[in-house]
């Protein structure tokens, strides 16, 4: 059974009833022969005409049955081709005018179908809006539909069958349902009611050429004449004296008269009084207008081909704030039947994407393009020695240029893979890339520019680090071992439990507490930029008393930068000139303004 693709509102797609393709067609038709009714066929190509009845594949029972057809009704009918689904896998537009009235006969028909497959979608209420653009002006045209199943782009079909019999009253459209299940043919039967046609079903291949053939026959059958009109049918004798022609207005008091007064009958009693109630006003149905998007990447640059995804919204916002989504479209330029008013349109290309506000004018066919000054962004990552990090061992987040008041930043992309090209709006970006699972991370700002790729490639410094337990310098790993990683500082690194637990870890100066068999014994190390190493801990070297460990892991904090007061003030006197402790700083202590060091200054 078909499924549905777009959600929340159900749309006539009807561009060649109301605007463009429709009237070009009609205008450049081929006007049938004089002695042949006009007839079109539309042809199901959609992926589920490829499932088979019985043996045999739908697609192929319907060629089969209409290569025979074709040459006999050819004779009798100035016949045209209608196709849908049978060009790309997912298309909303995927109708085509493959003949038009006068040009298929038994050649042509093997030629246009010969090497047709089932491909794509179903959107039958284009395609039923194509073939009748074909017909001639005032001149009856008879459409077979030969269909497994319903629209699958969401039309109401039964709406769009009454407009186009309302606009070409000698339509009639008959449908010719292919399929083992009728619940799949059922919603096409109001097609043919609409119009007058018939509606016919077959789930095998004979049943299919009897229904086929039931159809020409009424197309080919001589007009039924009018029954001879009953007595009470008849017109209304003349009206006799007394008779008034002047027409009543809405609003006023009708008098009817049934014939001149009775002389011996009061005049009062000559006359019937019937008020008259006003005529409620005509309102015209609003019909949905064309509307066709298309993307360019940069202002005057080339159009988007694939990759985009359409999102079509109301642009009322509901009760909690959201927006109703309408439609999704995944062609590079479709075109959506919408009713007049306002709407939010999205479009998205990889994280690229654009909002914008439309308003739908009855009776103009509309075309929006969206320019998303798109930019590609590829980041790669290598070691102080110039070699690329290990496959797996990097991630990137890209986050976004602006902090909040707690130096927080909006993830974009998180764990963003290297060597590929992530498309993203034009503009400013925080990269932050991870080498391993431990604190070797790197943060830099890039810009990444409309229509054009930008390279960000990040050298890490960090070095991987294994550490083992021993009990004396140069002895085997001891397992059963938990490892706490400390920065100078008492913060936490990492925690991991095992004999050789490895980690990458960045330059600058830590602690290690490895716990076993409920004693402490702690090591202090540096890391050099890209020098990879082993740290050993010695059990021969005793445990770490309480004390000991306590100042590890909950280090006295260092006095701010500035305390003392005046230049040559302080505790010893030992102040720079500037006010500022002449001591060195602590690699490890918090930056007072982190952010300073990750922007270029502005020359």
């Amino acid at each position: 059974m078909r499924g549905k693709h777009f959600a929340a509102l159900k749309f006539l797609l009807l561009p060649a009833l109301f605007f463009g393709a429709g009237f070009a067609a009609a205008e450049d038709a081929a006007a049938p022969a004089p002695d042949r009714p006009a007839a079109v066929l539309v042809f199901d190509a959609s992926k589920s005409m490829g499932d088979k009845l019985g043996e045999t594949a739908k697609l192929d029972v319907a060629l089969s049955a209409l290569t025979e057809a074709i040459p006999g009704q050819a004779n009798q009918l100035s016949l045209g081709l209608v196709a849908f689904g049978h060009r790309k896998d997912s298309n909303c537009a995927d109708s085509e005018i493959l003949a038009k009235t006068g040009e298929l006969n038994g050649g042509s028909f093997a030629k246009l179908l010969g090497g047709i497959k089932a491909t794509g979608q179903a959107p039958i209420a284009a395609a039923i809006g194509d073939a009748s653009s074909l017909a001639s002006d005032g001149k009856p045209l008879d459409v077979v539909l030969i269909a497994d199943g319903s629209d699958t782009c969401d039309a109401d079909l039964c709406v769009t069958a009454e407009a186009l019999k309302q606009k070409t009253k000698g339509l009639r459209i008959h449908v010719v349902g292919l399929g083992d299940k009728p619940t799949d043919l059922q919603p096409l039967a109001c097609i043919a009611k609409a119009t007058g046609g018939k509606f016919v079903t077959a789930d095998n291949e004979s049943d299919f050429k009897t229904g086929l053939g039931a159809v020409f026959a009424a197309i080919t059958a001589p007009p039924t004449p009018a029954p001879p009109m009953a007595e009470a049918d008849a017109p209304p004798p003349p009206p006799g004296p007394g008779y008034s022609a002047d027409q009543t207005k809405p609003g006023e008091t009708a008098v009817l008269k049934s014939g001149a007064p009775k002389r011996d009958a009061p005049q009062a009693q000559a006359e019937r009084v019937v008020p008259v109630s006003p005529a409620p006003p005509k309102t015209q149905p609003l019909r949905p207008v064309p509307v066709s998007f298309k993307a360019l990447i940069t202002e005057g640059g080339a159009k988007l081909q694939s990759g985009l995804i359409w999102r079509v919204y109301s642009a009322k916002a509901k009760s909690d704030g959201g927006f109703e989504l309408i439609s999704t479209h995944r062609e590079p330029t479709p075109t959506a039947a919408l009713l007049p008013g306002e709407y939010l349109v999205n479009a998205a290309y990889g994280l690229s994407n654009l909002t914008r506000k439309i308003k739908v004018e009855g009776g103009k066919s509309l075309e929006e393009t969206f320019v998303l000054n798109t930019g590609g962004l590829a980041m790669r990552a290598l070691l102080a020695t110039g070699e690329e990090c290990p496959k797996g061992s990097v991630r990137f987040d890209i986050m976004s240029d602006e902090q909040d008041q707690f130096g927080n930043r909006e993830t974009i992309l998180a764990d963003a893979q290297p060597h590929r090209v992530i498309r993203l709006n034009a503009g400013a970006y925080h990269l932050r890339s991870l080498y391993g699972d431990a604190n070797a991370s790197v943060g830099v700002d890039v810009t990444v520019e409309p229509g054009r790729i930008t390279e960000a490639t990040i050298k890490h410094t960090g070095a991987k680090i294994t550490f083992r337990l021993v009990q004396s310098l140069g002895g085997e790993a001891l397992a059963n071992t938990k490892w706490t990683i400390l920065t100078s500082a008492g913060d936490t690194v990492k925690s991991n439990a095992g004999a050789l637990p490895t980690h990458i870890l960045a330059a600058g100066s830590y602690a290690v507490v490895a716990d076993h068999d409920g004693q402490s014994y702690t090591r202090k190390f540096s890391i050099e930029p890209g020098n990879d190493k082993q740290i050993e801990v010695a059990i021969e070297d005793g445990p770490t008393s309480p004390e000991a460990l306590n100042a590890l892991l909950d280090p006295p904090e260092a006095p701010p930068p500035g305390t003392g007061g005046l230049a040559g003030e302080g505790p010893g006197g030992a102040m720079g000139f500037d006010g500022f402790s002449a001591r060195p700083a602590d690699p490890n202590a918090p930056l007072l303004n982190p952010g300073t060091l990750f922007r270029p200054s502005t020359p």
